[in-house]
């Protein structure tokens, strides 16, 4: 038993590697929440209407569809781990010094900072995984790449209140920056480089327009719903706390409200994940979209802790199809696994974040229920992409 479990977390084994991944996730996303968490107070201290704040998570799509495909091209040429190393170290800085910002373009500066950072991280991240685990065990590991990720999340809230409350806002920077370059120094000194269990290819032969053209053509659909799921859960992230906060809620319960949702979406992902098992990937992916717009809706025209539940429960469900969208684009493109992972986990997230700023004004002109409807509706657009000949052909 000792020595299976030496060869399980020795250095140069794939659960190691996979190890060290997933806590990158995890520490990257930790400050994932920062900027739901904060809008609130930024909207009250800055004076920004709702469109201004949608703004934000818009920038931010700008940036990761700019920055996203390119790093996933890096990534897919190189075994070094730099960027996952660099990418929880530039996030970090970014998302803590969005609270202390004077001004509305100094807190455009790091939001774009936090998601340079992030994007960064996220498609050698993905594709890593795909490289340092055999093909076998691809979907499972993804799925607890995912989970890390989404634990961080769900931390997050948290985290941010719980600095703010100890040592203070202009403090908070300095603190929180602590744990990853202690995990940066870790990774650099046991994970030089990522090696390849799955037997894929490393590098493209081909460049990075050629490559992001025929991997995106190949994979469209998943994009294409993936977009559909970040839009809806980047919706509820942003703009239900707005609503709640309206309501009277105070920092510290919005921070509750969206740590139970990534609570929730941790829990579920296993539990999908599971099911998709079963019955197959795309039966999963439609039966969950349905369900959680219903739930989504039911949210809108409920109120109080109903209302908080069924938000949870409708987001939970749509952002536990992410290890399932993964999965299957990398299944499709096995040699370009990190433009794969690029485009439907990060071109596709900077999507569905420039649908913010419109649905920001739609707030500002008919209410924040009438942006919450729309994004209730947006989970039932995924059902024709599941209908295209590539997602039909794709191993299910």
């Amino acid at each position: 038993m000792p020595s299976k479990t030496y060869r399980l977390y020795r250095p140069e084994s794939s659960g190691f590697k996979l190890s060290l991944l997933s806590a990158g996730h995890f520490f990257n996303d930790l400050y994932a929440s920062f900027l739901p968490t904060f809008i609130p107070t930024l909207i009250s201290r800055l004076g920004i209407t709702m469109a201004q704040a949608g703004f934000f998570s818009t920038f931010l799509g700008v940036i990761h569809i700019i920055f996203q495909p390119v790093i996933g091209y890096l990534s897919d040429r190189s075994s070094n781990p730099w960027l996952i190393i660099c990418g929880p170290i530039v996030t970090c800085i970014g998302a803590t010094m969005i609270p202390l910002s004077p001004t509305y373009g100094v807190a455009l500066f790091f939001v774009g900072l936090w998601g340079v950072g992030s994007a960064m991280f996220h498609p050698q991240g993905h594709g890593g995984v795909g490289h340092v685990v055999p093909g076998e065990k691809l979907t499972v590991s993804l799925a607890l790449f995912a989970i890390a990720g989404t634990a961080g999340v769900t931390a997050s809230p948290l985290f941010a209140v719980a600095l703010v409350n100890t040592v203070g806002y202009r403090l908070m920077p300095v603190v929180a920056i602590i744990p990853v370059l202690l995990l940066g120094l870790f990774t650099w000194k046991t994970m030089p480089s990522l090696s390849h269990e799955s037997g894929s290819a490393l590098s493209p032969q081909k460049g990075l327009f050629y490559t992001l053209k025929s991997v995106f053509a190949i994979i469209y659909p998943i994009w294409a719903i993936s977009s559909v799921r970040d839009a809806a859960s980047q919706g509820v992230r942003m703009f239900f706390p707005i609503k709640i906060a309206s309501e009277g809620a105070d920092i510290t319960f919005v921070g509750t409200v969206l740590f139970l949702i990534m609570l929730g979406t941790t829990l579920s992902m296993l539990v999908i994940g599971r099911i998709a098992d079963i019955c197959g990937k795309k039966r999963t992916l439609a039966m969950i979209m349905g369900v959680s717009s219903l739930c989504l809706f039911a949210g809108r025209a409920a109120g109080g802790w109903t209302a908080i539940l069924f938000f949870v429960l409708g987001t939970s469900a749509v952002n536990a199809t992410m290890p399932i969208t993964a999965a299957i684009a990398q299944e499709m493109v096995p040699n370009s696994r990190g433009m794969a992972s690029s485009i439907v986990m990060g071109l596709s997230w900077g999507v569905g974040n420039l649908l913010m700023a419109p649905f920001g004004k739609i707030g500002d002109l008919y209410g924040i229920d009438a942006t919450l409807f729309l994004v209730a509706l947006l989970p039932l657009l995924t059902f024709p992409f599941l209908l295209t000949k590539p997602f039909r052909e794709s191993r299910d």
